[in-house]
């Protein structure tokens, strides 16, 4: 199970905004991004540029949550990208 830790929060509009959270599982880490819209559907983002994509152009995410319990079961159980790995996957896709 990961460990959730809430970094930071950021209000777009007043019971919308971007949560930050970090989620570990031992030595593994990994940055994520969720869209609260109002208490009533979340949105998560693996990365800051998914998020920026959504937020600009409406790219929809793959995951969303109409519930806080399913982003918390999601968030709890899924399995940790580390940022290296990510930021690997970005350097390959521009070669």
């Amino acid at each position: 199970m990961n460990k959730i830790t809430l970094l930071n929060i950021e209000y777009l509009r007043r019971e919308r905004g971007i949560e930050t959270y970090q989620l570990s599982l031992k030595e593994e880490k990994e940055i994520c991004y969720v869209y609260n819209f109002e208490d009533k559907y979340y949105r998560y983002f693996r990365t800051l540029k998914s998020l920026t994509n959504y937020l600009k152009d409406r790219i929809e995410p793959k995951v969303k949550f109409k519930t806080r319990e399913e982003l918390d079961d999601f968030l709890l159980y899924k399995n940790i990208v580390p940022i290296e790995e990510i930021n690997k996957a970005f350097v390959g896709a521009k070669a």
